[in-house]
């Protein structure tokens, strides 16, 4: 999410107070306003009409959210409603900060389950483990509750208790815990590689914040008085973004100072506005950078690539990148709803709109008047190279990730890997970082077999689903027996299959494992000689020419 925080009162609402109230016009805007006095006059006597006269009793409150969701939902994705419920949300993404007791909680085998414990926080401090079933929450019984009401009851404000109950060996046990200002960190990451990275260091950024800017300028500052930095690798991968002015206050770090970092456009002519670097990078241009992304790098982490990419300033790796070219901003409604309104495109410094999802052509209402401003697609970089418009930043070097394979998906939906590793942990008391190597993958497969598992392929529902349409018409046993045949053609195979995908699934039974007993930033260092992306990066910063050449500074 990509936006600026307004505060006060809304715009919004004083436009309309004045259009309503005082009859004033506005000279060349007058065409609009009195479509949206008369609209807004429609819009409350069917609201008002509904309320009062439906044969049904109907929450008024509720009635209008729907009303305003409808509304917005004709527009872009991101501009939505926010009422008190998802202000603590909104917090999160602005701040890193929320009122909780540090725990990650997931649905493992219809329950709720702990995850990941925090350190230093109230859940780790008083026992909870990962593992641990949540049974109920301040008196309020977990069963059939939605995924999204455990945030609220488990978060609010800083200084409360809140009452669990959980299950662990057969056994209940309740907690009374404190919920404290739990701090979100950016950098989850930073460090040189290993020694024979040659002098390449390393920053995982998870997030865009108010401090997101001052994380990485220390970690670059650590760097640098920790050795000889040769070389850096930013990773905004699973980055889905956050606040415009930490990216940009992030790109004066890395790129020559007076470069145009983005350009922002609005609806109006004269809403454009340039961001240019104002300060001298922390690292030289001599250093080689390189960018990690994936399809889940949006937003802000899409400005500090696309910048990069443009500027020629470094190496972007990995896949393409979300695609999301639009600025929000946040502005209070009243004293519990704001709403996230999308104000601005974004472009990069090559001119680039770099939107995946087109909410044009895709809005069945119409509701927009110009469709086609947007049609160029190649663009130009500071040295020349050609880039592409739409559809997200496209890597210098593409390093794809294999699909998750069928077998893959199907362990996971029934919770395996978590299942594995509470066994695992049991029978090896005091194991230290695990490796994902073939005793483990050997183990895994003979749990597998003790516990029964079994899936059903698409393959397999398949057949079965002709099987029942051939029994349906009364066909000839010899077609019941040619199903047979195929049927037991695909088992067979079907016992191959984790052997196929066992390099993705010994890495996730070692990330599961290693999640229980070892740090955030252990288990990040745990899986670097196994991240292809990772390591592409490491080998293109490392052979110069080949760096050079993705410049096109040959």
């Amino acid at each position: 999410m990509l936006k600026k925080k307004i505060s006060g009162a809304s715009p919004l609402i004083f436009i309309f107070t004045v259009v309503m109230f005082l009859g004033v016009t506005f000279s060349g805007d007058d065409d609009i306003y009195e479509k949206i006095n008369r609209n807004m006059d429609l819009f409350g006597q069917v609201y008002k009409e509904v309320a009062l006269n439906y044969v049904d009793e109907i929450d008024a409150d509720k009635f209008m959210t729907a009303g305003i969701e409808g509304m917005l939902s004709t527009l872009d994705p991101y501009t939505n409603y926010i009422d008190e419920k998802s202000r603590d949300q909104m917090d999160l993404i602005t701040m890193g900060k929320y009122g909780g007791i540090g725990i990650s909680i997931s649905f493992r085998d219809s329950s709720i389950v702990i995850t990941e414990i925090m350190n230093g926080y109230e859940a780790q401090k008083k026992g909870l483990r990962v593992g641990d079933k949540i049974i109920d929450i301040d008196g309020v019984n977990l069963r059939n509750q939605k995924a999204e009401n455990m945030r609220n009851l488990v978060r609010g404000p800083v200084g409360t208790e809140v009452n669990i109950r959980i299950e662990r060996d057969g056994e209940e046990i309740p907690f009374v815990l404190m919920r404290q200002e739990i701090i979100l960190k950016n950098v989850s990451y930073f460090g040189y590689l290993d020694p024979k990275s040659d002098g390449i260091g390393y920053i995982k950024l998870d997030r865009f914040t108010s401090i997101s800017e001052s994380e990485v300028e220390n970690a670059i500052k650590s760097l640098k008085s920790g050795g000889e930095l040769k070389g850096l690798i930013l990773d905004l991968r699973d980055n889905g973004g956050g606040l415009l002015d930490a990216a940009t206050g992030i790109l004066n770090k890395l790129v020559p100072r007076n470069s145009l970092l983005l350009i922002t456009k609005g609806k109006r002519a004269d809403s454009e506005k340039k961001y240019f670097s104002k300060e001298e990078p922390m690292i030289s241009p001599d250093v080689a950078l390189a960018v990690l992304i994936n399809n889940k790098t949006a937003s802000a982490s899409e400005i500090v690539s696309g910048a990069v990419q443009d500027l020629d300033r470094g190496v972007i790796v990995g896949t393409k990148s979300f695609g999301k070219g639009l600025v929000q901003q946040i502005k209070d409604l009243d004293k519990k709803a704001q709403i996230k309104i999308t104000g601005s495109r974004y472009f990069t410094p090559s001119g680039r709109w770099i939107q995946e999802k087109n909410y044009f052509k895709e809005n069945k209402y119409g509701v927009f008047v110009d469709k086609n401003r947007y049609d160029q697609t190649d663009f130009k970089t500071l040295d020349g190279r050609t880039v592409k418009a739409y559809g997200g930043i496209e890597p210098d070097a593409e390093v794809a990730i294999e699909a998750e394979s069928e077998i893959y998906q199907g362990l996971l939906s029934k919770d395996m890997f978590f299942k594995f590793a509470n066994y695992y942990i049991e029978k090896n008391p005091g194991v230290k970082t695990v490796i994902p190597d073939e005793r483990l993958f050997s183990s895994f497969k003979t749990f597998l077999a003790e516990n029964n598992f079994s899936y059903d392929s698409q393959i397999e529902k398949k057949l079965k689903e002709i099987k029942d349409l051939a029994s349906a018409k009364n066909f000839k046993s010899d077609f019941q027996n040619t199903i047979d045949k195929l049927e037991s053609a695909a088992e067979s195979e079907e016992t191959s299959e984790i052997d196929k995908a066992k390099n993705e699934i010994s890495l996730s039974i070692a990330n599961e494992i290693n999640k229980r007993i070892i740090s955030e930033s252990e288990q990040i260092e745990a899986a670097f000689p196994f991240d292809i992306q990772l390591q592409k990066g490491i080998n293109l910063l490392k052979d110069k020419s080949e760096y050079n050449k993705l410049l096109g500074k040959m």
